[in-house]
């Protein structure tokens, strides 16, 4: 370990560009010193290369492991603690926690600058710290740990074995995402007020997140939009499928939830630069770039790849956007507290059992619904329009009279309405299209998914039954045999009328 204790000043500069960083940006600076000096660059605490990057470590606290060193932090911490840390130091460290994150996502190596001199001893002493010597350690360093509160171990070595990342295979993340007065469908400019002068959004006056619910803007029934916690890290999230629950945090400071989107798809590269495309075939990317200029903000920093490495870095559908009530909050706690938009958070367990109950499941009601707009959770999750309501109720009185109060159940293991005896199992999944073909269309992928999906416990229906609101016509009733026929399914049409 003692040959790692720097015994000379050499400069940040001349250690990064040794790293194999190009340091070319570094002369654009106005003043007449040297490259070297320029504040942008030589006070950070990381940096970012192709494929590796470079963080700064005190050797004070490297400790030994047999035959290696390594070194334990939550640089998200410190970004978190205004107290503590002055805002340079903050942002210092909120990229330090950026490049860990990097690193972990992409398996990439991390090559250390040692640095040693007067080492502030704690958060709270007042201090300064101040490097006097510097050196690169010629063995590379990888993440052997990370979780989702920004705790991480860095370790001297290449990287061996899978990194220890608490639940990183989570299909249910948690997202922060920045203030918006307008339903995010277009930027307000209102987060850049609320947020320190060095984030994105202040500089900006926008976020890439101000379009994510512009609905209307579709392609082939997808909506392609941008959520910050997919911006680092996103090879890693490729090709992989997310339910993410948004929240965003108000001027009174309480956290909203705001919706949570069922199958997101992070973008590939090429996904992404063909979506782009589309927008600006169809126009959409002008709008975007007016509408910064309305909120006097930066257009170019649309395209900026140092800030955001593509403009859309997501898709959905819209059925799958299921809405939160206004009066929706996250705990006021630390563990909310310390959420940051710049990360995805793993949301399982007690974290999300406290703070959204209903995620659990159903047990099923035999009361008619409130017949008022609302939203459910389940497997597709869909607004509730009024209609529907009607239609759900009127069927359970019907259902009623024909096999009695006591087995007919709503909403049971999110199934519409659902007859239930002894020797009988019946499902109904209604839809409120006027077009009995479109009401096939979208019932029977949820029908066969509640019948026969492995996920699924329990006996298997003796009926499936699809209820629109439309009489079937000739063809579509023609459709519906063939089905029945075609791959012995049990299913069958029923009509619930409504003014």
């Amino acid at each position: 370990m003692k040959h790692l204790k720097p015994t000379e000043h050499h400069r940040v500069y001349d250690l990064v560009r040794e790293a194999g960083i190009d340091v070319s940006d570094w002369a654009n600076y106005k003043r007449s010193e040297p490259p070297s000096s320029n504040p942008k660059y030589c006070y950070n605490w990381s940096f970012e290369g192709p494929d590796f990057v470079v963080v700064c470590l005190w050797f004070q606290e490297m400790e030994p492991d047999g035959n290696t060193l390594f070194q334990t932090q939550n640089y998200r911490k410190i970004a978190a603690s205004p107290r503590n840390w002055n805002p340079a130091q903050r942002k210092r460290a909120q990229g330090m926690d950026l490049a860990i994150q990097l690193a972990r996502n992409k398996h990439s190596p991390i090559r250390v600058i040692v640095v040693d001199g007067s080492r502030r001893s704690d958060a709270k002493d007042e201090t300064r710290s101040h490097v006097e010597r510097r050196l690169l350690d010629p063995e590379p360093w990888h993440v052997a740990e990370y979780d989702e509160d920004g705790n991480c171990r860095l370790q001297r070595g290449p990287q061996t074995t899978k990194m220890s990342v608490m639940n990183s295979d989570s299909t249910h993340k948690l997202a922060r995402i920045a203030y918006n007065t307008a339903e995010w469908r277009h930027p307000t400019g209102e987060a850049s007020e609320q947020e320190s002068g060095e984030t994105y959004n202040a500089e900006n006056k926008f976020g890439h997140e101000d379009w994510l619910f512009r609905h209307e803007w579709e392609i082939d029934g997808w909506r392609y939009a941008f959520i910050q916690g997919f911006n680092r890290g996103a090879d890693s999230y490729a090709g992989r499928s997310f339910d993410v629950t948004l929240f965003t945090r108000l001027p009174d400071k309480r956290h909203q939830v705001v919706a949570t989107i069922y199958s997101v798809e992070a973008l590939s590269e090429p996904q992404a630069d063909r979506a782009l495309e589309q927008f600006k075939n169809q126009g959409w990317l002008k709008a975007m770039e007016d509408e910064i200029r309305a909120a006097k903000g930066k257009p170019s920093a649309l395209y900026d790849s140092r800030l955001s490495t593509h403009v859309l870095n997501v898709r959905f559908r819209r059925d799958n956007v299921d809405d939160a009530s206004k009066e929706t909050y996250l705990p006021d706690d630390d563990w909310t507290k310390n959420r940051r938009r710049y990360m995805l958070y793993n949301f399982e367990g007690i974290d999300r059992d406290r703070t959204e109950q209903s995620f659990a499941g159903r047990s099923g009601t035999q009361n008619a619904p409130n017949t008022g707009r609302l939203f459910r959770r389940g497997s597709k999750p869909l607004t509730y329009t009024p209609e529907h309501n009607r239609m759900q109720a009127k069927l359970l009185v019907e259902l009623q009279q024909e096999h009695g109060t006591d087995c007919v159940w709503l909403e049971k293991d999110y199934v519409d309405v659902r007859v239930e005896k002894e020797d009988r199992l019946e499902f109904y999944e209604i839809k409120t299209d006027l077009s009995p073909r479109a009401v096939i269309r979208q019932a029977l992928g949820q029908l066969l998914e509640y019948a026969y999906h492995p996920s699924r416990t329990g006996r298997t229906p003796d009926k499936l039954v699809i209820v629109g609101r439309s009489k079937l016509e000739t063809n579509d009733e023609s459709y519906l045999k063939q089905l029945t026929e075609t791959f012995d399914l049990p299913l069958s049409y029923r009509v619930v009328s409504i003014e």
